[in-house]
């Protein structure tokens, strides 16, 4: 399964911000075939440090590579079906590394299918809380990965009511936990693909269904339904 999921992707479409050989995204391919077909305990391992060492993460820069976007579902299959225990160790490491480190300067933001121009952490981070079920088996490390994945939330908003003072009030779907506020948030309008200026969120309610009520400061722009909110220091995050 996750042999064909690498040949799906596309890896020479995918930017490589340093232009080191070492850093290409077809690197990044490679030591995913390897770290699939992995048998024993140094095999796994140099996979692994592949990965770590440049085109997915650079680990002693704590950096964090546009390819690690198209890397991460394969990694999900890994640790959900995996076909060692060393495996999955491995992947589930790999995954907490991009979701921590921060991404090239310039090279922060990824189109998805969902969204343009989405935060580099928030887009994989999506991503992971799409596997809860698969992570949560992994106790503490699944758990932990999940918890830090959960910070990177996504709101997007379905209906609004202008309020006489010139704030807004909307209903909106989180993914995510809920956060503090007064906060300030990344503003995606469907109306456009590049990201709006930020906006604050003065106050938030929410259940544990994902269904919330959120104030939004003055805006300057018109918050349709399906406009979507990101954390704002996700979108400025840069290496």
């Amino acid at each position: 399964m996750s042999l064909d999921a690498i040949d799906a992707v596309d890896w020479s479409t995918i930017p490589n911000p340093t232009w080191t050989q070492f850093d290409e995204p077809e690197r990044v391919a490679h030591a995913l075939r390897l770290l699939t077909v992995s048998t024993t305990a140094n095999e796994t391992g140099d996979a692994a440090s592949l990965l770590a060492g440049g085109g997915f993460v650079c680990s002693h820069a704590a950096m964090v590579f546009p390819a690690a976007y198209a890397a991460t579902p394969i990694l999900l299959d890994l640790v959900e079906h995996g076909q060692r225990p060393r495996i999955k160790e491995a992947a589930l490491g790999l995954l907490a590394d991009a979701l921590g480190y921060s991404p090239t300067a310039g090279h922060n933001r990824v189109d998805t299918r969902y969204d343009t121009d989405v935060p580099l952490c928030c887009a994989i981070a999506r991503l992971i809380r799409g596997r809860r079920s698969a992570l949560l088996i992994h106790g503490k490390y699944g758990k932990r990965l999940l918890a830090e994945a959960e910070l990177h939330w996504r709101m997007t908003i379905e209906e609004t009511e202008h309020q006489p003072d010139g704030t807004l009030t909307a209903l909106a779907t989180l993914e995510g936990t809920p956060f503090e506020t007064p906060g300030e948030a990344e503003f995606h309008s469907p109306l456009s693909e590049r990201p709006a200026a930020s906006v604050w969120i003065d106050a938030l309610t929410a259940d544990v269904s994902g269904a919330a009520c959120i104030q939004l400061g003055h805006i300057q722009y018109e918050a349709l339904p399906g406009s979507v909110l990101y954390p704002a220091e996700c979108g400025r995050r840069e290496h």
